[in-house]
């Protein structure tokens, strides 16, 4: 009874500590219970596509549960709910124009198909192969700059989502399996340009032939 009586005590004199305790316990709760279902779903779905999709949609669910129990805990009254909303909206929109435009390119990247991981994109003149895109930043695999020809120039690459808004993206392979790409062949002016097509032809056909056999054994 000693230990009620005094943490009824301390709940009194010290109820603002005891309203952040509570929010810090709800915050770990939502993190947690976010962190089980990724990795549920991480064993549970065998489609790549589909559970990337689904450990994305988890992380945004957590972000808005932690927004709703944010605002119950210091809005004061579920009456001023509204009142608090609109106050936090206005200010997270002066304050954080970027990450609100960030996270809305994220919903309109997933949602239009702009391109997925996987794909070669070049937007805000940077061009590479997508490798992850989360609620802000579109992470990619630099191809370009200083490396002749359609190489990785070995760099990471991090683009707030927000730049799909502020002009063109441009996608490679969306809706085609392969990457277009031009191959110079220097031929003098006194060489055989029919046997140069015919070796190139039969080079290609070659190469395209063992690629389509792998490609079965795979």
């Amino acid at each position: 009874m000693d230990f009620i009586e005094a943490l009824k005590h301390f709940s009194t004199e010290f109820p603002v500590l005891i309203k952040v305790g509570k929010y810090i316990l709800w915050m770990a709760l939502i993190f947690i219970l976010i962190t089980i279902l990724r990795r549920l779903l991480k064993k549970k779905l065998h489609n790549v596509d589909l559970r990337y999709k689904s450990q994305k949609g988890i992380e945004v669910f957590g972000y808005i549960m932690m927004l709703i129990v944010t605002v119950f805990f210091f809005s004061g009254s579920i009456k001023d709910f509204g009142l608090a909303i609109g106050l936090l909206t206005a200010g997270i929109t002066i304050t954080l124009q970027e990450l609100i435009l960030s996270i809305a390119g994220s919903f309109f990247i997933v949602l239009s198909k702009v391109y997925k991981p996987g794909d070669r994109i070049e937007m805000n003149g940077i061009k590479g192969d997508v490798i992850d895109v989360d609620s802000i930043y579109t992470t990619m695999m630099e191809i370009g700059e200083w490396v002749k020809s359609d190489n990785y120039s070995g760099r990471i690459v991090k683009i707030s989502n927000a730049f799909v808004f502020r002009g063109p993206v441009y996608n490679y392979s969306q809706n085609f399996p392969f990457v277009w790409d031009e191959i110079t062949i220097p031929i003098r002016y006194q060489s055989d340009i029919e046997l140069a097509k015919t070796i190139v032809i039969e080079t290609a056909t070659t190469y395209l032939s063992e690629y389509a056999n792998q490609a079965k054994e795979e």
